[in-house]
């Protein structure tokens, strides 16, 4: 009998299959920038409740009651969030996740 690579309650999960993706990089957690071009550049500003040292939100559970502007990360929102890092877990995954369906 094959193993079993997730248990059952993951399997009906699927923000919590969504929130794995992400790799914990703490860049959506950055304040970001518009230069005189238009072109976005993140800060060296994090928000108050990140801890820089291991990238993790100190009010995870309430981030988005909590958190001014922060940004709740779906697919249809990474699909159109310029500010996102090209190396950003969800990025990479909606770009192979797009090349796939395009195949």
């Amino acid at each position: 009998m094959p193993a079993v690579t997730q248990s059952v309650p993951d399997l009906l999960n699927p923000l919590k299959q969504w929130e794995e993706i992400c790799q914990q990089c703490g860049e959506c957690c950055f304040e970001k920038f518009a230069d005189k071009r238009g072109r976005l550049h993140t800060s060296t500003i994090a928000c108050r409740f990140l801890d820089v040292a291991t990238r993790s939100c100190k009010v995870y559970h309430k981030r988005f009651d909590v958190g001014q502007g922060c940004v709740k990360l779906t697919p249809e929102v990474v699909r159109q969030a310029a500010w996102l890092p090209a190396d950003c877990a969800y990025v990479r995954y909606m770009r192979d996740t797009h090349n796939k369906d395009d195949n």
